[in-house]
């Protein structure tokens, strides 16, 4: 869950709090090869996501802007996953490029 609270100062400061929220099932297909698609719309509370390659090429995603295979999106090696817990979540939408038929599950929450 994604709080904002004031500070001492009264700056307001963002905190993720694990709890018990609602996961938003984003999987699918890649549907071109070499072009990014957004199966997750960026979201002003989301406080966390994972990633699973189920594919057998290699995937790239994006949470701070369009996906490339290249840097500044992650690789996500085949038959792996990324997940969002030791990493500052991005409320942006999140893509992903890879390879025509391979799929992929993400969930949001």
């Amino acid at each position: 869950m994604l709080l904002t609270v004031l500070d001492s100062n009264s700056i307001a400061q963002k905190l993720i709090v694990k709890a018990q929220e609602a996961i938003v099932d984003v999987s699918g297909t890649i549907a071109v090869t070499g072009v990014a698609q957004t199966p997750a719309a960026a979201s002003a509370t989301r406080s966390g996501f994972f990633f699973q390659n189920l594919g057998l090429h290699d995937m790239w995603i994006n949470d701070l802007g369009v996906a490339t295979q290249a840097a500044g999106s992650i690789l996500v090696p085949s038959r792996t996953s990324f997940s969002s817990d030791n990493y500052p979540v991005s409320t942006g939408a999140i893509s992903v490029i890879g390879t025509a038929t391979d799929t992929f599950t993400l969930r949001t929450w």
